[in-house]
């Protein structure tokens, strides 16, 4: 007896709502004993180690999910491969780092990146098991660990460095033992063989697939960090602390809220394409129909919240940070509808045409930030959110074709999250007007207040309007009730 596909679902969700609320309640709290310099140089190391993480790590994880008929044999050359590919990747971030600090002009970046780069290899051991946790529909597993990791690393490491103002190195501490700790645990949670194997067949499927993984997710986490990679050298590092603190504070609770359905979407997934299109077609329009009635009302609500939000998460000294965030959050609805028929084509190995819309939106991003970072960062997230439209469109229309649909059948499942936030960004347009006009009103409560007027509004807007479609599916989800299937 196994739990349902939705018994797995609410797992990753708790996992999901845990951490983004782990992670405001650390904005809230890091962010206001650091300053905006010491977050632009933790970006630095954080996109030069990632990027190189990308290019070695081979995608082990998702191989592990997508392979039918998996064997021990596969099991050894996953791990081996992962292990040996995060150590080359840990070496050549080392070797890189002096020179990354000449193009940041920036002497501290050398051993704070050499530090971070420890991240390729915590995060390569923990690939296999992570992926089979996520094979196996072991959600329930694979939330707890990363619970624990959370915890340990923020709130017992890098929140007392940053009281005690270590700076830069209290963001160090805590992204490097994050990894470590979720590693030994997923380990035990889930154990395999750690010997290496020499049989070249074990390596097939492994290597065909994950390369080509990998490959597309190095080109689009490029895309993604291209900005702070770029800013780094264009602007100064609290204005580049400034945009990414907006950035992180947009893009990872809906990172997060994705990752929810993902977690099961991409097993789930897998295994239907085994049966028919039809069934992947179902699946992806069903789960993003879901995903986008939850992500599109919370992000424009929190553009229209931005004068409330900022200040109340990260301080008054952050006000100029308002309109970049305003604009991120566009970005991160946006890059929110790619995640799902971006996992639906890499299921089907459709690899190539995803590749050109990679790599033309990278090279694209690259000319705009030249063109707008004279500007400031807010023209710089603007232009973004303009390119992210054309991406989306185009990987929807791509998506669609393989499943032989239309792009309107795909983009209509946003119309319920479309009208939804219209209904909560009103609410909370009128609600954080009338506190403009109130004194006292402390900038907390205002912000509580906010969050429980959007929720409420959009409760009831599902209830009232999209009851069939969105808000009984979610009832069911989250019933308390245990349910089971043979």
């Amino acid at each position: 007896m196994l739990d349902n596909r939705e018994s797995q679902v609410r797992w990753s969700y708790f996992s999901t709502f845990s951490t983004a609320g782990m992670q405001l309640l650390a904005a809230a709290t890091i962010t206001r004993f650091l300053q905006p310099k010491d977050f632009g140089l933790a970006a630095m190391a954080m996109v030069c180690y990632g990027l190189t993480g990308y290019f070695t790590q081979l995608g082990m994880g998702r191989a592990i999910v997508q392979k039918p008929g998996l064997t021990p044999g596969n099991i050894r050359a996953a791990f081996t491969l992962s292990l040996a590919t995060g150590l080359g990747g840990f070496i050549i971030a080392c070797a890189l780092s002096p020179l990354l600090a000449v193009y940041y002009k920036e002497p501290r970046l050398t051993w704070v990146l050499i530090v971070f780069s420890l991240n390729l290899i915590f995060q390569s051991l923990s690939m296999v098991s992570g992926g089979l946790l996520r094979r196996e529909f072991r959600i329930r597993d694979q939330a707890i660990c990363d619970f624990i990791g959370y915890v340990i690393s923020t709130f017992a490491l890098g929140l007392p460095m940053a009281i005690k103002g270590y700076g830069v190195w209290a963001l160090v501490v805590s992204n490097v033992s994050m990894p470590l700790i979720v590693a030994v645990a997923y380990f035990i949670a889930r154990p395999h063989s750690v010997l290496p194997t020499f049989h070249r067949a074990s390596y097939r499927h492994i290597t065909a697939f994950g390369s080509k993984a990998t490959f597309v997710t190095a080109v689009e986490a490029l895309g993604g960090s291209i900005d702070t990679l770029m800013l780094g050298r264009l602007v100064s590092p609290a204005a580049l602390g400034l945009y990414n603190r907006s950035l992180t504070l947009s893009v990872m609770p809906v990172f997060n809220l994705s990752l929810g359905l993902s977690r099961v979407f991409h097993p789930a997934i897998a295994r239907a394409a085994e049966n028919a299109l039809s069934e992947c077609k179902r699946m992806l329009q069903t789960t993003e129909l879901q995903l986008m009635a939850i992500i599109i009302p919370t992000c424009v609500g929190a553009a229209i919240a931005a004068r409330t939000i900022v200040p109340a998460v990260f301080g008054r000294q952050w006000a100029g940070a308002i309109p970049v965030y305003q604009a991120l959050c566009i970005v991160a609805a946006l890059d929110a509808t790619f995640h799902l028929p971006g996992i639906q084509l890499e299921v089907l190995s459709l690899f190539r045409r995803k590749t050109y819309i990679q790599v033309s939106f990278v090279l694209s991003w690259v000319l705009t930030i030249l063109m707008t970072a004279r500007y400031g960062i807010t023209v710089v997230a603007l232009a973004r959110v303009a390119l992210e439209v054309i991406r989306t469109l185009f990987i929807h229309a791509l998506s669609a074709r393989s499943l032989h649909a239309s792009l309107w059948s795909l983009v209509r499942t946003w119309l319920p999250g479309i009208g939804c936030s219209a209904v909560v960004g009103a609410v909370i347009y009128v609600l954080q007007t009338s506190f403009a006009h109130a004194h006292g009103v402390r900038l907390g409560l205002q912000l509580l207040l906010l969050v429980l007027a959007g929720l409420l509004t959009a409760v009831l807007t599902y209830r009232v309007v999209y009851r069939s479609s969105v808000y009984d599916p979610w009832i069911r989800l989250f019933h308390q009730r245990a349910v089971v299937v043979e």
